[in-house]
């Protein structure tokens, strides 16, 4: 499911969560246990996703389904949103 708007994910936001990951088998990885971002450490911050109606070449480049955000969660923003996920049965 994609919408024109960053999506929240469940997810802290850890900036080398990726980096960790390197090398190894993750199937269905769960994220990072906590969050740090290191332009603000005492921030805690979740992943989003996706992209916005708002994005503009000159300043994002969240075009895309994969594409990785971070904010806190107490950001209210007209272009977020959030995803529906659901267990295959």
């Amino acid at each position: 499911m994609a919408g024109n708007v960053w999506e929240w994910c469940s997810d802290w936001y850890h900036h080398d969560y990726y980096q960790q990951l390197e090398g190894k088998l993750a199937a269905n990885p769960q994220g990072p246990d906590k969050s740090y971002d290191p332009q603000e450490p005492y921030t805690a911050k979740r992943s989003l996703r996706g992209g916005s109606f708002l994005c503009n070449d000159s300043y994002c480049s969240g075009y895309r389904v994969a594409r990785r955000m971070k904010s806190s969660p107490d950001t209210g923003l007209e272009h977020t949103g959030f995803r529906c996920v659901r267990d295959k049965k």
